[in-house]
């Protein structure tokens, strides 16, 4: 179920929409390489490779079939309120929260590339002012059903 990502601040929204475009095959997208560089100057190209290498850590350590819902600014399911999750509690050093969503997200045998992962983009979008929020957890519910792309590789 997508919930409303109003309540999400730039830094969410960018990571969203932007993880939108790449699961659904638009990673040379002028518009979102803009959006890097308006958003972190010079080091957008950086800020978005290590976004990317993340995307890759998450889809090859997935327990399961990640929904990412299909691109809409104002929605976000469950499995995205949860990656933005692990990644606040790693800016925040968390590190308890960081183990709790690895646990949930990751095969045990990659967890710790997708640790690396997570704490280094963490690091990435904070060390270019985009700080993320820990958001409250939505219970996914069952009247509505979001468009979704799969990022994953369950084994």
């Amino acid at each position: 179920m997508a919930s409303d990502a109003r309540g999400c601040g730039y830094s969410e929204h960018l990571l969203v929409w932007s993880w939108h475009r790449i699961v659904t095959g638009r990673i040379h997208c002028p518009v979102m390489a803009q959006e890097f560089a308006e958003a972190c100057g010079t080091a957008g190209s950086k800020v978005f490779v290590t976004l990317c290498t993340f995307l890759r850590a998450l889809g090859a350590a997935s327990r399961r079939h990640l929904a990412f819902s299909a691109p809409n600014p104002f929605d976000v399911t469950a499995d995205e309120r949860q990656v933005l999750t692990l990644l606040a509690a790693a800016q925040a050093e968390d590190h308890a929260l960081v183990q709790a969503h690895l646990r949930w997200l990751a095969r045990p045998e990659q967890r710790h590339e997708l640790q690396i992962a997570a704490y280094t983009l963490a690091t990435t979008l904070r060390a270019n002012n985009l700080p993320l929020a820990l958001l409250p957890s939505a219970t996914p519910g069952g009247s509505e059903r979001p468009r979704v792309v799969a990022l994953g590789n369950p084994r």
